[in-house]
């Protein structure tokens, strides 16, 4: 936005001898009635960015530098604030809401700049929240440029996406190294009491993969025999005690590479599991298995199931003496 020509917004006028006249149709008032909130939205991003890029501030002692160690409940970040990560301010931010029960979400998240807005802001709810930070080059830190703390919304306590797996995670790591066996929905009690914040057995399902269990993940599919068809697609994990750790499960109408992509392509975003890089996918020697792994995490190290690779071997070299030596 910031290369589009300001002439599509504003139109030159004369002045006129009116004072009120000359104020009501500013080149200002005029773009903003003319434009919707949308429009209004990507002008301000726009602006945002080239502000910093012509004029990039220095970070001096006058800007609060972010201090991880303070209490999360006690979490706010304010105009001025400077932190070592776009996942530092991320993580602060998440706190500051479901401390104050707002709901908000993060309209612009990268490593250039983060836009978090009132998630409840629509047509008839104009609440004005909005915190604009970006990344200084020169000084290698993240700061929040603009900000509007005011809030018109009720306190909530679903808050939807914000309240990921690797928030969650960051607060119980120590529980959960201490206590593995942990139970999830002991989990999620005590995430309601602790954080007065309602999370869903998937959410807690992944933290506790991500921090209790190896980084291997088990894929099968098998036939259901009963009065409902299909096949069961599993992926199953092991904890440092080597307990079964079930992840993931869906019914489909067959097992085929279409199925077993879909199904890989949400283990990957709900685990950010990325690339596959320091991952282990165990399986059997489906087709469609083995190509979906490749294309949704072409990095992982893919290993075939001694038990599959031996019922195949079995068909063609019998015997238990070549048995015991498999």
């Amino acid at each position: 936005m910031d290369h589009e020509p300001r002439q599509e917004f504003v139109s030159r006028l004369d002045k006129c001898k009116d004072h009120f006249l000359n104020i009501l149709l500013c080149d200002a008032n005029i773009r903003n009635a003319s434009m919707t909130d949308e429009m209004k939205d990507r002008v301000d991003h726009g602006n945002d960015l080239q502000n910093d890029e012509e004029a990039e501030e220095e970070v001096t002692n006058k800007y609060r530098i972010h201090d991880p160690n303070v209490r999360w409940d006690k979490m706010e970040p304010k105009l001025g604030d400077v932190f070592e990560s776009p996942a530092q301010l991320k993580f602060c931010v998440t706190n500051y809401a479901v401390n104050g029960g707002y709901q908000i979400y993060f309209q612009k998240s990268d490593n250039r700049r983060i836009v978090a807005r009132c998630g409840k802001r629509h047509e008839d709810n104009k609440c004005p929240f909005r915190l604009y930070a970006a990344w200084m080059y020169n000084n290698r830190t993240f700061q929040v440029k603009a900000m509007n703390s005011e809030h018109l919304c009720s306190r909530v306590f679903n808050f939807g996406s914000i309240v990921t797996p690797k928030w969650i995670g960051r607060h119980y790591v120590t529980e959960i190294a201490n206590k593995p066996k942990v139970k999830l929905r002991e989990m999620i009690s005590d995430i309601k009491q602790r954080y007065r914040c309602v999370v869903s057995i998937g959410q807690a399902l992944s933290v506790c993969w991500k921090i209790g269990c190896r980084k291997v993940i088990g894929l099968d599919g098998c036939f259901l025999k009963g009065q409902v068809k299909g096949e069961l697609l599993t992926a199953i994990g092991r904890d440092a005690n080597n307990q079964v750790f079930p992840i993931a499960w869906a019914v489909v109408d067959v097992e085929n590479k279409d199925n077993w992509t879909w199904f890989l392509e949400l283990q990957k975003d709900d685990l950010d599991l990325g690339t596959g890089v320091d991952l282990v996918v165990i399986s059997d020697q489906h087709k469609g298995l083995l190509e979906s792994v490749k294309v949704i995490l072409p990095h992982v190290e893919h290993r075939q199931c001694a038990r599959h690779i031996y019922a195949n071997f079995n068909k063609a070299f019998s015997g238990l003496e070549l048995k015991k030596l498999f």
